[in-house]
């Protein structure tokens, strides 16, 4: 009958207690935690950087394909130059001058260039994209190390639950061998068996409490906000039916190298095509430069069109495109070892999770039986059958029963949590 009450008065005390928190704190839940952890981090300040650089890049690229103009200024002197005579009546001997001299603009304009500055641009993108991934998945592996705080705060907080409720029930039996001292029945040494009882849990509760006070504080430092003044609620029930990691970050970062791959080797493809280049020059020079008999100051201009094209380039485009389809063979190879390591975690962690489950009713039986041995103990202590040590330590074997059936539980949530974040679902 006694072990019924008590069983009454821990189930009201732990449900005032739950409905108070509740009420005073408000609720912090693991997804809240893993958005708030992956947005704080000052990896995402990179981001921009990468986006700006890539912008950059572009924009430098862009202009590469416009018109240059260029200023030129050149003079020379030189010991000895061209000097002609004709033996022929009426013509004057042609003498250059020793030095020369000219300024002038001069100008090229890329008319077609192979569409290497398309491949260029799109090079740039992807590389970007793959600078983008790296971060996503630097942020993602955070998220393990955050499960791994908040089920350890869920852990605590269940450890001093158990206390607390330990700490009632003596409570209650102190108020019963306090009447059997009263009624001498009981020696008073009973009672400072309680009480050093009631120490022990309270060391062990300050302990919790230190605990959870650091877990707390990496919890702040990994989200960025203050949860001293929160509630950290409890996980629901995770379902997985597809243990595939297709969503991973990973795997779109190899999608984006063998991309970017590709485009290296279309890059290697436009330098090999022919490029037209228009082109103007002009300017003043002494002499003429294009008047062979003008040796005085005189202005001057040309302009054209150029083809350019690499016809033969000794196969070092074939010998850098092959190097490219080696890099690749490097990414498929990581790939494949990447899925091979993500199904060995899986199967380790739906190994962990089944043991857990298999072994769910030895908890449930251990602390079933247990309380029908301490109500059979307590009724022969109350008869002076036995003493109050032999009913303490019944107490300390359901207490330590009732936090492994908790943490138990907790682990088999923590570890789902784990599939789903190694899956990324």
């Amino acid at each position: 009958m006694l072990a019924k009450r008590i069983k009454i008065i821990i189930a009201l005390f732990t449900a005032f207690i739950s409905i108070d928190l509740m009420a005073q704190k408000p609720v912090f839940t693991l997804e809240i935690a893993l958005e708030k952890a992956v947005n704080y981090h000052p990896l995402n300040g990179q981001k921009s950087l990468i986006e700006d650089k890539k912008n950059l890049n572009i924009k430098s690229l862009k202009k590469k394909n416009l018109p240059n103009i260029d200023l030129n200024a050149e003079a020379s002197l030189q010991s000895e130059n061209l000097d002609l005579e004709f033996p022929l009546p009426n013509f004057e001997p042609i003498t250059l001058p020793l030095y020369r001299a000219q300024t002038y603009l001069e100008t090229n304009y890329m008319l077609y260039d192979g569409g290497i500055t398309k491949s260029l641009i799109n090079n740039e993108k992807l590389k970007a994209k793959v600078g983008q991934q790296n971060i996503a998945i630097a942020l993602f592996k955070l998220k393990d190390k955050l499960v791994d705080v908040y089920f350890g705060i869920l852990i605590l907080n269940k450890q001093k639950e158990i206390l607390d409720n330990s700490m009632i029930v003596l409570n209650t039996q102190e108020k019963i061998v306090k009447t059997a001292i009263n009624n001498g029945l009981a020696l008073k040494s009973d009672l400072d068996k309680i009480h050093l009882e009631r120490i022990k849990i309270n060391q062990s509760k300050a302990s919790i409490e230190h605990k959870i006070k650091t877990l707390k504080t990496a919890l702040t430092d990994l989200t960025g906000i203050d949860v001293n003044d929160k509630k950290l609620s409890d996980v629901q029930n995770i379902k997985i039916n597809n243990y595939n990691a297709d969503k991973r970050p990973e795997k779109l970062l190899f999608d984006y190298k063998k991309q970017l791959l590709k485009q290296r080797k279309n890059i290697i493809s436009a330098k090999k095509k022919p490029k037209i280049v228009l082109f103007a020059k002009g300017g003043v020079g002494y002499p003429n430069p294009f008047n062979f008999f003008d040796d005085n100051i005189a202005p001057y201009a040309i302009g054209g069109v150029k083809f350019i094209w690499n016809i033969y380039d000794w196969k070092k485009s074939s010998i850098e495109k092959q190097k490219l389809d080696l890099e690749q063979s490097i990414i498929d190879n990581q790939n494949t070892v990447f899925d091979y390591n993500t199904k060995m975690q899986v199967n380790k962690l739906l190994t962990e999770i089944q043991g857990i489950e298999a072994n769910e009713h030895f908890d449930n039986e251990l602390i079933e039986k247990q309380e029908s041995i301490i109500h059979t103990v307590e009724n022969q202590y109350q008869n002076g059958v036995v003493k109050i040590n032999d009913y303490i330590k019944e107490v300390n074997v359901k207490r330590i029963a009732e936090i492994n059936r908790a943490i138990h539980k907790l682990e088999k949530q923590k570890l789902k949590y784990k599939l789903k974040i190694l899956l990324n679902k």
